[in-house]
């Protein structure tokens, strides 16, 4: 099958042993499976392979989205986004021998904090400690002095086992702070209801050369999505934000990987449009304290 065919949405690349496996929920109608494709030219992908299956007989209640795969102490980890059955979304972290075998979930409960709305969780290892970085979203975070939900870039040390936090939760940055961010109409909330908010979706941490941690993340200023930069010497903070979009072509949800030859790449799903969106791979360069794209 042809990328340019595939609809796919938060597409997530692992590359390993001379294969690129790709990460998707989009494919299931009902949202309850994570699938795999298996390429080694990432133009040209395999058939579809189920990896997990959403099961309700623990917090879990439905709508699987944003899978990522994580090469970690030896083993693959499963980050993926999931709705309880508390109204709220947490990411759970399962496990596998393998990049496409079946994953089975650590522990019953997500690793995020259960009190938060929380998405987009993503693997950072620095030092040997990990963290789940992830988007405390939205829905349950309302700012009366600016009448709007806020979106948070958040972060949380986890155990080496990845099964629970090992520390206190903290805000890397909010999203209305930031100068490109800007309010956008909701799809709706939890009740059903559209509302206004500042979006802060799909973190995602670099560390470059110089030692410097470049995260991005996307909003949706002027309803459309972008993706944006920000630099720390480390997780903590503080965080400078890059004046100007990486990609400003209504897409978003990046993540970047080097391919086989060295050459370091960025996907995302674009358009932002529901049933037309497709993986764009683009090629990255690094930049002092920044990375650029270079084939827009």
């Amino acid at each position: 099958m042809k990328r340019e065919d595939i609809r796919i949405r938060d597409p997530f690349v692992l590359p390993k042993d001379g294969f690129y496996y790709i990460y998707s929920s989009t494919c299931s109608i009902d949202r309850t499976t994570v699938e795999v494709y298996k390429t080694n030219n990432l133009d040209e992908w395999g058939e579809p392979k189920p990896i997990y299956k959403l099961t309700t007989d623990t917090w879990k209640q439905k709508d699987l989205w944003a899978p990522e795969v994580h090469e970690y102490m030896g083993k693959y980890y499963l980050f993926v986004s999931i709705l309880g059955k508390n109204g709220l979304r947490g990411t759970e972290i399962s496990v596998c021998e393998k990049p496409d075998g079946f994953f089975t979930p650590l522990t019953d409960r997500p690793v995020t904090p259960l009190d938060q709305s929380c998405i987009d969780g993503t693997l950072y290892v620095d030092n040997e400690t990990p963290y789940i970085v992830y988007s405390h979203d939205w829905p349950d975070n309302y700012d009366p002095s600016i009448d709007s939900y806020v979106g948070q870039i958040c972060a949380v040390e986890l155990s080496k086992d990845l099964k629970s936090q090992a520390g206190n939760p903290f805000v890397l940055f909010s999203s209305n702070d930031v100068p490109y961010s800007a309010k956008a109409p909701s799809p709706t909330n939890y009740e059903g209801n559209r509302v206004m908010r500042y979006g802060s979706d799909a973190p995602f941490v670099n560390k470059l050369k110089n030692g410097q941690l470049f995260l991005t993340w996307s909003p949706f200023p002027g309803n459309n999505y972008v993706v944006l930069g920000a630099v720390a010497e480390n997780i903590h903070g503080p965080w400078k934000h890059i004046a100007k979009p990486l990609f400003d072509d209504n897409g978003g949800h990046a993540m970047f990987f080097k391919d086989f030859d060295g050459t370091k790449k960025m996907c995302l799903h674009q358009p932002e449009k529901q049933l037309l969106e497709r993986a764009r791979i683009l090629n990255v360069k690094e930049y002092d304290d920044c990375l650029v794209i270079e084939n827009k």
